[in-house]
């Protein structure tokens, strides 16, 4: 598995994977792009074997929090991860997580030192990705909803995450 900086002909799988998420908006966004239309409008990175794209992950490193959210030590810039996804046969293979350390890997060298996301909402699995959020280190930041938003200190959640392979 290789984690890389999306490109053009990774859209229209990119879109694919955002599709089966029931992502509509942003699947037409990267299909179109693909079409060549304009290009999307936040960055994103990909895990691929070979030509498949097995996951996606896209998010800005300039964000501001709101009050409720508001980090004490740690000033902006903050991350922002606005979607995660990876397709369905390669879940539970360490995908996502890899995902989650290349865009912490990211943020840190965009002189953020938190990263926040708000898990997916559209279906069922919910407290599935709460769990896997959870378990990479991302923890609640909404007292009283343990399903809202989550966030970690980037230092800290690198230093739980596994290394990318060719890292060390």
């Amino acid at each position: 598995m290789l984690l890389r900086e999306s490109k053009p002909g990774d859209y229209h799988q990119m879109a694919d994977i955002l599709y089966g998420m029931g992502h509509d908006q942003e699947g037409w966004d990267y299909q179109y792009a693909s079409e060549g239309g304009p290009e999307p409008s936040l960055p994103s990175w990909v895990a691929v074997d070979g030509d498949e794209v097995l996951g996606l992950v896209e998010g800005r490193f300039d964000s501001t929090y709101d009050e409720r959210l508001e980090q004490s030590g740690h000033p902006l810039p903050q991350a922002w991860i606005y979607l995660i996804g990876v397709r369905p046969e390669a879940q539970r293979k360490g995908v996502g997580t890899a995902l989650l350390r290349c865009f912490a890997e990211q943020a840190a060298m965009a002189g953020c030192s938190f990263v926040a996301l708000l898990p997916d909402r559209s279906d069922d699995d919910l407290l599935k990705r709460v769990a896997f959020f959870r378990s990479c280190g991302l923890m609640p930041l909404v007292d009283g909803d343990p399903e809202d938003v989550h966030g970690a200190p980037l230092a800290e959640l690198l230093a739980r995450l596994p290394e990318l392979p060719g890292e060390g």
